[in-house]
């Protein structure tokens, strides 16, 4: 796939930002390409965010402008769900927002209020944060993402961001760091001697004509499934994640290929789990690919409104397209190595598709956690 490079970088005129080793990887990796630099105060960025935002493609044109800034709040968040539905206590680091990518189905298009490219430099604040809280309760079983508010490894070519994590977490085996991507990327991984054990390399899979028409400047499902063996090959372990699974043409025959094509590149002893969730959006994520994406017909469906407030298939329809692809995972799967599990579903589902649901998030959560502990310490 062909790798992001901005039109023009703005750094916020900040010590912590101007001289962290974030800013100086990304300046030294676009040396010698056309791509203006520039340092501004707070201010002067937040006005130029605000021009940005009256932008009639606002969302697509800021994506040529990298900011380089800090974060004032928290890095560390926990990934967020609703009481009614059953979540695996996932824990967010916040390091980056926005997604060079055009995935239509992406709810940062009317998440995020700033329409830029941002990476957070200051990353000794970060870590200070995590010092402080990761250590507060030590029975606590941390997973730990980078991939919500970007792609964990779409400007890691830029920032070697996920590098310096997994720097910071070498030495801190009770912690789990899963680096989420729709990307082919795997030089932070495979350019080292021997792989992190408490590191994990995530690829989200899609039928292929999803991936090919609504997955728009991601690498192809084959590409990220290449990748994932290399990073197998490397001394890695692969979760792998079908969200959002969308009703689309040809579903079965689609995903049936999809996931024979995963065990073509990959072996079930590979792959330490892999989660499913349907399609769901806000209304206003609806209005904004109509506009942005004209042709996608995703949003043209029968939904109903869920207990977060999301427009979602209707249970009937969630759980026709969940038993297709666990059937088909089951068939490459005999031994039942894989745990399966789903995103944001209630416990019905659980107990009609899976086994018996868990009792609470931090029971799921707990589950994952020691599947990747257990298998970490049998290598």
């Amino acid at each position: 796939m062909i790798r992001y490079y901005p039109e023009k970088i703005i750094i916020l005129d900040d010590a912590r930002v101007r001289d962290s080793i974030i800013t100086k990887n990304i300046l030294s990796a676009v040396e010698g390409r056309n791509i203006s630099v520039s340092y501004f105060c707070e201010e002067k960025i937040a006005a130029m965010i605000q021009d940005a935002k009256k932008l009639e493609n606002s969302y697509g044109e800021g994506k040529k402008t990298l900011l380089i800034t800090a974060n004032r709040g928290e890095f560390l968040k926990k990934c967020p769900g609703t009481n009614d539905y059953i979540c695996c206590d996932y824990y967010i680091i916040d390091f980056a927002q926005n997604c060079p990518m055009e995935c239509t189905y992406c709810i940062l298009q009317a998440y995020l209020n700033n329409p830029f490219m941002v990476v957070y430099a200051n990353i000794e604040d970060l870590f200070a944060e995590l010092n402080s809280r990761l250590f507060a309760d030590p029975h606590k079983k941390y997973r730990i993402g980078t991939g919500e508010f970007t792609d964990s490894l779409a400007l890691e070519h830029l920032s070697e961001y996920s590098k310096i994590l997994m720097d910071y977490f070498a030495g801190k085996p009770q912690f789990i760091i899963e680096f989420k991507s729709k990307t082919d990327y795997v030089k932070t991984f495979t350019d080292r001697s021997g792989a992190r054990r408490n590191v994990i390399i995530s690829y989200s899979m899609n039928a292929a004509n999803v991936n090919r028409f609504e997955e728009l400047k991601t690498a192809t499902i084959e590409e990220r499934l290449i990748a994932a063996a290399e990073c197998v090959k490397a001394g890695y372990k692969i979760t792998l994640h079908f969200d959002p699974i969308i009703d689309y043409d040809d579903f079965e025959t689609e995903m049936a290929l999809t996931v024979e094509l995963i065990f073509k590149y990959l072996k079930p002893r590979d792959i330490l789990y892999i989660s499913l969730g349907a399609f769901r959006f806000i209304p206003a994520l609806a209005e904004i690919i109509a506009l942005r994406f004209p042709k996608s017909r995703i949003i043209y469906n029968e939904f109903i409104k869920g207990y977060d407030k999301k427009s979602r298939y209707f249970r009937f329809k969630r759980e026709k397209l969940f038993a297709s692809v666990i059937d088909s995972i089951k068939k490459y799967d005999t031994a039942g190595e894989i745990e399966i599990y789903f995103c944001m579903e209630s416990p019905e589902m659980w107990n009609a598709l899976l086994k018996k649901a868990p009792r609470s998030d931090e029971e799921l959560g707990g589950t994952l956690y020691d599947k990747c502990r257990n298998c970490f310490k049998a290598i």
